[in-house]
């Protein structure tokens, strides 16, 4: 009392808060009534009664019809313009000619009157009782030492205002806004309709426009009036509520002057306080200064977004924050200074920009949720508000750029902004993603200015709410948009997501991030490697070394394992499927613009190829060819071919929609699409797949929406729903039969989808061709996509397909090859994701008895000879850089699971590997057979021919005799008694290339490997030594090439340098025999520079390629660091000792070095 007593009496005259009510009230000596909120002084003259009684108050209007119960009401709503030309316009109308600007006016107020008085009353009771309950508790166990009742009643009191306030604010807001907009559409309805006429539907359309936009304008008008009311509320009841401890504090300290412990809180075997932290105990003496500044901290916390339409936030009706009603005024902080920052005007910016995006989510009526961002002009109100927020924060320029840094108090004033836009994005509703999509705009423009908000933005997504379904799917939905705008560093998402899913324990967050990171990837919101934590914990539950239960793993399996097919599908495909211009121009000689440069890049590519001339002109013809054949057969369709073909998809996607995995509906549209000869007639059949993919790739393509990174984003809805019939015509359009005949029939069915999908897909590449570039570059994403699904869906386990496993897989096998990037270069990206994808390649090596190995060896030898001249002519062009990436990392996991594979067919992939790609031709030689443990090649005294391996023959699975089949007579009866002394001098040139002077690779491969096997014949039949054979004398004349030509040679005698085998063993006899005994000193150093080369790049390194190494450099009998080429420059002596210490123990290093000197 003495504190109210000393406030001074406001001024009344002319003030609009204080009507003839207020006077009254003022007037009136008794207390205040327990159901009026009593204002603490006139900063906050708005009250509003939690009963609903009858009593009405006039506004300041003065007629009985507009009354309101809170004071002066009518002067806070706010009644947009932007609705003065719509009601101008409607005016017109007969019905709506009295809703104009001064109904609003009269309206609004009555309407938010009676929606505040409807709800009040249970959302102030709720949120101050559970608000009391919580402060009581927390407040008595910390303050149970704490002598001072002042003390102990703030911080009750700054606790439960804050409390309160933030629970009815959070709780009244939907329902709020629903009653507000039901009072105000009767009011309006009833204004319209006073002469009796009916509206029509249109005006309709125009009250609901100005009933939405009228709610939303005041919705935080009518939220602050119940905040208030609640805090106020609260902090007369948390009194109450502490009263009894307050007082004992009083009297104890008055009775016996010492200090006060409230001893009951420890007894009755309470869990707390003893079981909380040192730390956080009550201790003799109260509470320290520190722990109160928690309870400060309420009283700091920023204000929610201000109000819309103008209302500043330091208006009157702004519920006290600042302390709560009753608190002492000496204890009360002192006013934050007013930052140089108009917080103002970008409240004032947030009201219109909501007020905007209202509007126009109103005028679009039941297609408001498909309205987005990126739809709206540059000219458009909302983009103009969003882009002038350049103008109000004080450290940008007008073009955006940062022009200081923002001072402490500004940056703290954003922050708090800020927080209350954030928070705002969780109040809303998926049905209005534009809303969400600008609030989280306006935030990165803000962390423009303000960096901070970015760190600060993590720390409050942690805090979102997420305890029901609809509040994860908003939550996750946010994340995506603030990841999108650059708001949330991914990184400490990734980890956030992985703690929260607890290793597989936490089922709900294990949904959450999978959901998450599968719409980030297909949406090209993130990549998968920035959220690695958590795609290896989904890895982990999938293979079963987390710690999810069996629940867990079964119910997330399959939907894991989709999203990590569709993770290295759809996501590392896009990205170069969306640069389709680079990829098609590069795979297609980089585009040149005159006839001589075209010539001169055709010229390039053969010469750098290992196919003949004739060869690579068949394959860039094959497609050309196709699509004509296939113009031929559309010239024979019907006239309304495709019409009916469109209706039967529309049909097919209505039924999948309605009845999806309805067997008996699905059979019964198959038996439809027989009637039309679709699976009976083999060209009724054709035409049908033909102008699906047509149609269904159109629909795609014009689906494309521009994304962030300005690329065109594609919907693939109609693709998987078209191939979903695709897999139903292969498994059940067949004319039945035994089971035999029903699989050779299902087979040949899957025969006709794929080849004419193909020959579609090569017809359609050609089209774009024609068209030349006004019609830009072909897409192959939604190719891709359709025949990913089918390799997905069609390869799943079933066991009703597992006698055809193989057949399925050869027919792929035979569409892929057919689809080549020599043939189809444009779809090379998407035809090597097909081929490597897991549901393919690794079933095709897993078939029984090895029968799929042939194939996949003719697929990757397809693909390596299309990669084969790019790689070898210059510098590699960024799209075949991301193809020898993929290449490596394929070829790296076929090293790991299937290197038996590898090892087998080193031979002819290293006939396709140019001689520069030095580390994939490592990874195909270090492939050891499946069980095969070589010894550690550092092993000291390591006797390699006491191996029992070194006896035995490697299997090879490539064709050695093709490539010398036409000199193989000669060189067998060479090698049988060396009396043809005339094919060694023949010998260069039976192996150079036709029409050229290039030596041909291949066939030097094969021939030194067809000399190992016939050596080894040799010796093991007659002890007679290693320089004395014609084999020998064979490896002696490739020597006398020129240099080109002997690297070609030495690479072919190291390719066989690779697990412990009889091989390995001969040929590193014969390059150490080579080296040793070659007079010639450029022989010398090109053996050192091969065997090099392949060891100082990354591991890993083939087995016999270091055995052979280290005893060149070990072995003194070498004397390798005598020669001038090991110290001729700087670089390469440091390079030579650095891979002697690498190879080499110490010791050894350091003698071996030391010999030379």
């Amino acid at each position: 009392d003495r504190e109210l007593a000393k406030r001074v009496a406001p001024v009344k005259e002319r003030n609009p808060d204080f009507n003839i009510k207020a006077s009254v009230v003022k007037a009136a000596p008794a207390a205040p009534s327990p159901t009026v909120l009593a204002t603490p002084d006139a900063k906050a003259s708005l009250s509003v009664s939690t009963q609903s009684d009858g009593a009405r108050t006039p506004t300041s209007t003065g007629s009985d019809e507009e009354a309101t119960v809170i004071p002066n009401l009518a002067a806070y709503v706010t009644v947009n313009q932007s609705l003065t030309q719509l009601l101008q316009q409607s005016a017109q109308a007969g019905a709506l000619a009295s809703l104009n600007n001064a109904a609003l006016k009269r309206a609004v107020p009555i309407a938010v009157d009676r929606a505040i008085r409807e709800i009040i009353q249970p959302v102030v009771e709720r949120s101050v009782t559970i608000a009391c309950i919580t402060t009581k508790e927390i407040v008595s166990k910390d303050f149970a030492m704490e002598s001072d009742e002042n003390k102990m009643r703030k911080a009750g009191q700054l606790m439960v205002a804050n409390l309160a306030g933030s629970l009815a604010l959070v709780t009244c807001r939907e329902p709020l806004r629903s009653s507000v907009s039901t009072h105000l559409r009767q009011l309006l309805t009833a204004n319209a309709t006073s002469s009796g006429e009916k509206l029509t539907e249109q005006e309709q359309n125009v009250v609901e426009q100005c009933v939405q936009i009228c709610a939303t304008d005041n919705l935080e008008l009518g939220c602050m009036l119940i905040e208030k009311a609640a805090t106020e509320k609260a902090v007369r009841d948390v009194d109450e509520a502490l009263a009894q401890q307050l007082s004992a504090r009083r009297k104890h300290r008055e009775q016996t002057g010492q200090p006060f412990y409230d001893m009951s809180i420890f007894g009755n075997n309470q869990r707390y306080p003893a079981g909380l932290p040192e730390q956080l105990r009550p201790k003799p003496g109260g509470l320290r200064a520190e722990h109160f500044q928690l309870y400060d901290s309420f009283h700091r916390m920023p204000r929610q977004t201000p109000a819309p339409g103008g209302i500043a936030p330091n208006a009157a009706i702004a519920p006290g924050r600042g302390g709560p009603a009753g608190a002492p005024e000496a204890d009360a902080q002192p006013p934050a200074p007013k930052p140089q920052l108009g917080i103002d005007a970008l409240s004032a910016l947030a009201a219109k920009l909501d007020s905007a995006v209202s509007s126009l989510l109103a005028s679009a009526g039941p297609r408001a949720p498909e309205v987005k961002l990126q739809m709206l002009p540059a000219e458009h109100q909302i983009r103009q508000l969003l882009a002038a927020v350049n103008q109000i924060l004080p450290n940008l320029s007008p073009s955006g750029e940062v022009t200081r840094m923002l001072t402490q108090s500004e940056q703290d004033a954003v922050l708090g902004f800020s927080q209350s836009i954030f928070k705002r994005l969780y109040e809303l509703n998926l049905g209005e993603p534009l809303r969400l999509e600008a609030l989280v705009t306006l935030l990165e423009k803000i962390n423009v200015a303000c960096p901070k908000l970015g760190k600060d933005m993590g720390t409050w997504a942690t805090y979102a709410p997420t305890n029901t379904e609809a509040q994860r799917r908003l939550h996750r939905t946010v994340l995506l948009l603030l990841v999108r705008s650059r708001l949330l560093a991914v990184n400490e998402l990734d980890q956030f997501l992985a703690a929260r899913a607890d290793n597989g324990r936490n089922p709900v967050w294990v949904e959450f991030a999978l959901l998450f990171i599968r719409t980030a990837f297909l949406e090209r919101i993130a990549s998968p490697s920035d959220f690695n934590k958590v795609i290896d914990l989904l890895t982990r539950i999938v293979d079963g070394r987390s710690q999810a239960g069996p629940s867990v793993v079964q119910a997330y399996r399959k939907p894991i394992l989709r999203m990590l097919e569709e993770m290295r599908g759809l996501a590392q495909a896009a990205a170069p499927q969306n640069s389709a211009p680079s990829i098609g121009q590069t795979m297609q000689a980089p585009a040149p613009q005159t006839a001589s440069d075209q010539r001169r890049a055709g010229a390039a590519i053969q010469e750098s190829s290992s196919l003949s001339p004739l060869s690579l002109s068949t394959f860039s013809t094959a497609s050309g060819k196709v699509a004509e054949a296939t113009e031929g057969f559309s010239h024979k369709d019907p006239p309304n071919a495709k019409q009916q073909v469109t209706q039967l998809l529309e049909n097919w996607i209505r039924v999948n929609n309605e009845a999806a995995g309805n067997d008996k509906i699905n059979a019964q549209f198959l038996q439809y699409l027989q009637q039309y000869g679709v699976g009976k007639v083999e060209e009724h059949t054709e035409r049908f797949v033909r102008l699906s993919s047509q149609i269904v790739v159109d629909a795609v393509l014009k689906s494309a929406a521009t994304g962030n990174n300005g690329r065109a984003v594609l919907n693939y809805a109609v693709a998987d729903v078209y191939c979903k019939l695709l897999v139903l015509m292969f498994k059940h359009l067949s004319a039945g039969g035994s089971p035999e005949q029903v699989n050779i029939q299902r087979l040949a069915m899957l025969n006709k989808i794929l080849g004419c999908t193909v020959r579609t897909m090569m017809w359609d590449v050609e089209k774009t061709k024609a068209a030349g570039p006004r019609s830009g570059p072909w897409d192959q994403r939604p190719w891709y996509r359709i025949l990913m699904n089918l390799v997905i869906d069609v390869n799943k386990p079933d066991p009703e397909l597992e006698p055809i496993r193989l057949g399925i897989l050869s027919v792929f096998a035979a569409a892929f090859h057919v689809s080549q990037p020599l043939v189809v270069p444009s779809f090379s990206f998407a035809w090597f994701e097909l081929v490597s994808h897991r549901h393919f390649l690794p079933n095709l090596l897993l078939a029984e008895g090895q029968k799929g190995w042939n194939t996949a060896h003719q697929l990757l030898i397809d693909y390596l000879l299309f990669l084969e001249p790019h790689m070898k002519i210059g510098e590699m062009t960024p799209p075949v850089k991301k193809l020898y990436e993929g290449t490596l990392r394929v070829f790296l996991v076929l090293l790991h699971d299937f290197p038996s594979f590898l090892a087998g067919y080193h031979l002819s992939f290293c006939n396709v590997i140019p001689p520069n790609c030095v580390q994939l031709r490592n990874l195909i030689l270090s492939a050891n057979p499946k069980g095969m443990n070589p010894p550690d090649p550092f092993t000291p005294n390591l006797k390699i021919d006491l191996l029992p391996e070194i006896d035995q023959s490697p299997v090879i699975l490539s064709n050695v005799l093709g490539p010398i089949e036409s000199f193989r007579g000669h060189l067998d009866a060479f090698l049988k008694d060396g009396q043809r002394r005339d094919f060694l001098s023949a010998l260069p040139t039976v192996l150079v290339k036709e029409r050229t002077n290039e030596i041909d690779a291949p066939k030097v491969n094969s021939l030194v490997l067809y000399v190992g096997i016939h050596a080894l014949a040799r010796l093991q039949s007659s002890q007679i030594s290693l320089s004395r054979t014609p084999e020998m004398e064979v490896l002696q004349k490739l020597m006398d090439f020129d240099d080109k030509g002997r690297y070609l040679c030495l690479n072919a005698i190291a390719n066989q340098l690779r697990y412990p085998s009889s091989h390995t063993h001969y040929f590193s006899c014969v390059m150490l025999y080579l080296f040793s005994e070659s007079k010639n000193v450029a022989v010398k150093e090109q053996v050192t520079r091969v065997l090099l080369e392949r060891l100082i790049l990354h591991r890993p390194h083939p087995w016999g390629l270091l055995i052979t190494f280290i005893e060149l450099i070990k072995n003194q009998r070498y004397g390798f660091w005598n020669y001038p080429f090991t110290r001729c420059a700087t670089e390469i002596e440091k390079v030579f000792e650095q891979v002697a210490k690498s190879v080499l123990s110490p010791q050894s290093s350091s003698i071996s070095a030391g010999g030379g000197e």
